[in-house]
């Protein structure tokens, strides 16, 4: 309940900076890439129960979901999805070619998922925890995914400042479990620290 108000007082506060963020990035999306600007998601939530993410439109309106799916599910074939920081057969997708010019400048500086205030607002999500996964790469975790569904999930968490934009899905969720096993509200702050100066220093978050 503490975690969730603090979550709602800061974007409440800082929503005046963000309606602002809100207004110039759709403005420039509308005039780089068109309508939509926003996409919108089922995305895995706490208890496993699904929820809509809102984030700004990154790839192209004819990117295909089935395709990123059966690519996934194929990379990911015979290996096994054990949280590790070193994995033997990392699973990854390198150099999607669906994300837009656009796109890929809002990634890299973190701005995309800015839409996910709202779901801070709405109440699913919070503002640090596990990246919220789609279903068919949250079933991929099998037993790990009730552990790591036992939070909320959050606009950034402990694998997004581990200074790396290329983590493996073992890797993620690797943090993923280490931040649930050593989650405070303080160890919050720190990523909090390390996530704003990440993308000020233009490194951008994973």
């Amino acid at each position: 309940m503490l975690k969730k108000l603090f979550d709602k007082t800061v974007v409440i506060i800082f929503m005046p900076i963000i309606i602002i963020f809100l207004i110039l990035i759709s403005f420039y999306l509308l005039i780089k890439q068109g309508k939509p600007i926003f996409f919108v998601q089922n995305r895995v939530g706490k208890d496993n129960k699904s929820f809509k993410l809102y984030k700004f439109r990154t790839m192209e309106i004819t990117a295909e979901e089935d395709f990123h799916k059966s690519h996934y599910l194929d990379l990911a074939k015979g290996k096994a999805v054990e949280p590790t920081n070193s994995p033997l057969e990392p699973i990854r997708i390198e150099n999607d070619d669906r994300i837009t010019t656009s796109g890929a400048f809002l990634r890299k500086a973190s701005l995309d998922e800015l839409p996910n205030v709202f779901n801070i607002l709405l109440g699913d999500m919070s503002l640090v925890g596990p990246r919220p996964l789609v279903g068919y790469e949250s079933e991929l975790y099998g037993d790990y995914n009730l552990k790591r569904c036992s939070v909320l999930p959050g606009i950034t968490g402990l694998a997004q400042v581990q200074g790396r934009l290329d983590l493996s899905l073992q890797e993620r969720l690797y943090w993923d479990l280490r931040y649930i096993e050593d989650k405070s509200f303080i160890n919050d702050l720190k990523i909090i620290y390390k996530t704003i100066a990440s993308v000020l220093l233009r490194k951008g978050a994973n």
